[in-house]
């Protein structure tokens, strides 16, 4: 595991951004997109500088939300990778986010993308993307100094590594690893694992 944060750690400096290779503590706010009573659980383990996890948040999460979320039968929770330094100040800044505005950041990052990923100075549109979401430019700030917050992020992302094998984005781990999906593939195949699992449970 020290070899795997150090690697991390390398990724991150050649593209100027630290990544700490230790994590202290796990303390990430966990925020769910759909009813806490829903019997299906989707853990999406995410980056937000992998394109084939803004592919997911652009075409098919809004029809599996509209099926399975909204109508209480899937919760999603969002669970960050980052796979480089730009996806770590990403992920950081969601989390300072109000919990009303947490969603809404997310779907502003993945639609985005190719704007801010590819920017010389990525960190300036993260920081204006915040203060539209209401985060005031002083609190962002020092949320992308908080080491804690950047311990705590590597921390979810070597207990998945650990726990579930996941080496790539987006992974999705259904009901603490009963199912599992890689990768952005269409609605039609989460349908098929959540329509299973939902009469299993009738």
């Amino acid at each position: 595991m020290k070899g795997f944060f150090k690697a991390l750690g390398l990724v991150a400096l050649l593209l100027g951004a630290a990544i700490p290779t230790h994590a202290k503590n796990s303390g990430v706010p966990q925020r769910v997109l759909g009813k806490a009573s829903a019997p299906i659980t989707v853990e999406e383990y995410v980056s937000f500088t992998c394109p084939h996890c803004a592919e997911f948040y652009e075409k098919t999460l809004p029809e599996l939300e509209k099926r399975y979320a909204d109508t209480g039968k899937v919760k999603f929770i969002l669970r960050d990778f980052p796979t480089d330094g730009r996806g770590l100040k990403a992920a950081q800044l969601s989390r300072c986010m109000p919990e009303e505005q947490y969603h809404p950041f997310v779907r502003l990052l993945f639609k985005n993308q190719m704007t801010w990923v590819v920017a010389p100075d990525p960190e300036k549109i993260l920081l204006s993307y915040a203060r539209l979401g209401g985060l005031p430019e002083d609190k962002a700030k020092a949320c992308l100094a908080d080491t804690e917050l950047q311990d705590a992020l590597i921390t979810v992302r070597g207990d998945a590594t650990e726990k579930f094998g996941i080496e790539s984005t987006p992974t999705f781990i259904i009901n603490n690893g009963a199912e599992r999906i890689k990768g952005a593939q269409p609605a039609a195949e989460f349908a098929k694992i959540f329509d299973r699992l939902l009469a299993a449970k009738q």
